[in-house]
């Protein structure tokens, strides 16, 4: 396993980063999946993966007749930091 403590990564002239395979496995981030960045400081930043459709559904419940999540819905996950 990686220690993320020690890890230093270069920036590309677009501002990309490449995580480790190691890293993004840990977190359950996968390719063509959606991550949340968190500035909490002023040199730290968190990295949060966001859940896929169905993990979303486990949290907040079944969808209505199959609808999308409504604003309401949509509020609440982002609320419990979920989305």
């Amino acid at each position: 396993m990686v220690s993320m403590n020690q890890q230093s990564y270069s920036v590309t002239s677009k501002g990309q980063v490449t995580l480790p395979k190691e890293l993004r496995e840990r977190i359950g981030l996968k390719p063509g999946g959606f991550a949340r960045f968190e500035l909490l400081d002023d040199h730290t930043i968190a990295i949060k993966t966001s859940l896929t459709p169905e993990e979303l559904r486990q949290q907040v419940g079944p969808p209505a007749g199959n609808q999308p999540l409504t604003p309401s819905e949509r509020r609440n996950a982002a609320a419990r930091g979920l989305l």
